[in-house]
């Protein structure tokens, strides 16, 4: 294996992922280095007992002209094994069985229908949709944001808009303030379908959720949805395949163990691995598409970035997730039009931090690798608080099944076509999983909560301190989700490009 590289990327996230491939789309040697067997971090597949299991995330948009994902597949060639959805997301809140229309007309006709407000419910919506699109339009512009020299400002004010200040002056506002100026802010259980749909997307709920990012998040299912054949881990092989194509490489079970900023040769860093035998690379340029967290424990060549994540320590979500193979008898098979992805209110929280909903996903019927011989595959997921209190203790199993015995029995309550006499094979992973799946400090998953951003200035940048060191992922600029970790790694080789050559 090559020790000299031009670009290393630590981490195949799909935003390091895109990173390497546009570095590799521009003539650049570029080396993609994994902990782990599979690619694809927070959005991977894996297989277990013959079944393919998502590890996290189910949901897929950001694919209408314009948008990350379209920019992906056009700019870097590449196409992606998608299944589109017809239907969003049931909400089951209570007696409420909310249906989260594409349209967004028919959305805030449900969403009236449901929890009443009228012209003010609706002026709310329309908001939320007027933002979602700036928020994109804006997003795909400032390609030098958050500012780090004056150059940057100048070079955003290029492309600036007037309708951008209308963005920004919402950011320091919250979702719970816009709703008392709405008239919104009396009916519990209206804040509680809000704040669950929040806590998917923002991490955090009406109260601290800056309004801007949020309206984004919130109006994620009025685009069109997908999933992906043969399960979310194919999106990364399609953009690794496509990366080999143009010379670059990847190679997984590559823990990268130190950073050292090299002076005075040709390369800037040294990356060293655990890897018995090719363990030590050389770079002129390093991506990183680690979480902060876990980037400034390599390295002491950034203190700056040090002192932020040292900020942004509290609050940070972990996720209990869940994979259940089932049986489908032909009595109690799906309809053609069941919708794939639910969000269920618990009566009462999870245990041991856990949340107030759970996001359940169902394989495609049509995807021949997780859809066959008469099982479905089900994936749950749900927040859990303080993910650096898990401990494998002789409590950790304990806890663990009283987590699934709940979950087990909330699916039997929700869906008349479940039983827990037809789970084939499940499993169950908590924070400790999710730290030894991806190396992620202690767990945590789902990025940094919009509740830090209420001023937008204060976002990580994809700059480090080093400008030979950029930075990807979900807890840095534009944020978590699949669209906007893809979109900073667009961003994050251009800025570099166009610093170095224009």
């Amino acid at each position: 294996m090559e020790r000299e590289w031009d670009v290393i990327v630590l981490g195949s996230g799909l935003g390091g992922l895109t990173a390497a491939l546009s570095f590799a789309n521009k003539g650049k040697r570029v080396l993609v280095l994994e902990k782990s067997i599979s690619p694809g971090g927070c959005a991977s597949s894996f297989l277990k007992k013959g079944y393919l299991f998502e590890s996290g995330a189910t949901t897929l948009v950001g694919f209408e002209p314009g948008l990350p994902m379209d920019r992906l597949v056009k700019e870097l060639g590449v196409q992606f094994p998608l299944l589109p959805i017809e239907r969003s997301m049931v909400v089951h809140l209570g007696n409420h069985r909310i249906e989260r229309y594409k349209d967004r007309q028919l959305w805030m006709k449900e969403v009236i229908r449901v929890f009443g407000g009228g012209f003010r419910m609706k002026f709310f919506w329309k908001l939320c949709f007027f933002l979602s699109d700036k928020v994109w339009d804006l997003s795909g512009r400032y390609k030098f944001f958050p500012f780090r020299y004056v150059r940057d400002v100048w070079k955003t004010l290029l492309v600036f808009r007037p309708l951008d200040l209308v963005v920004f002056f919402l950011s320091f506002f919250s979702v719970r303030f816009v709703q008392k100026i709405c008239g919104l802010h009396g009916n519990p259980e209206w804040i509680r379908f809000i704040d669950e749909q929040l806590l998917i997307t923002n991490q955090t709920t009406s109260e601290n959720a800056p309004f801007s990012m949020a309206a984004a998040g919130l109006t994620y299912p009025n685009l069109q949805n997908y999933v992906v054949s043969g399960g979310m881990v194919e999106l990364s092989h399609v953009l690794i395949s496509r990366l080999q194509e143009l010379g670059g490489e990847f190679l997984s079970k590559q823990e990268v163990v130190n950073i050292t900023k090299l002076k005075n040769q040709s390369s800037h860093w040294e990356v060293m691995t655990k890897h018995k035998e090719d363990s030590v690379f050389h770079a002129q340029v390093l991506v990183s598409n680690l979480p902060i967290w876990n980037l400034v424990n390599l390295t002491d060549s950034l203190p700056r970035l040090q002192k932020k994540s040292n900020a942004m320590e509290k609050g940070i979500w972990g996720a209990f997730t869940m994979g259940i193979a089932l049986r489908m008898d032909s009595d109690l098979r799906l309809q053609d039009r069941e919708c794939l992805h639910h969000q269920i209110h618990l009566e009462e929280a999870l245990p041991y931090g856990g949340g107030n909903s759970v996001f359940v996903s169902m394989s495609h019927p049509e995807d021949p690798i997780r859809s066959k011989e008469g099982i479905r595959i089900l994936s749950l997921s749900t927040h859990i608080a303080s993910p650096e209190t898990w401990k494998r203790d002789e409590s950790y199993p304990r806890k663990k099944k009283e987590i699934e015995s709940i979950l087990i029995r909330t699916l039997e309550k929700t869906f008349p076509w479940f039983s827990k006499e037809m789970i084939v094979f499940s499993h169950s992973a908590t924070p400790v999983t999710w730290q030894t799946w991806t190396g992620r400090k202690w767990g945590r998953v789902g990025g940094i909560p919009s509740s830090y951003f209420l001023n937008p200035f204060r976002m990580v940048s994809n700059r480090s301190e080093d400008p030979n060191l950029l930075l990807t992922g979900d807890t840095v600029y534009p944020g978590q989700g699949i669209p906007a970790v893809v979109l900073g790694g667009l961003h994050t080789v251009e800025r570099y490009m166009e610093g170095k050559f224009g």
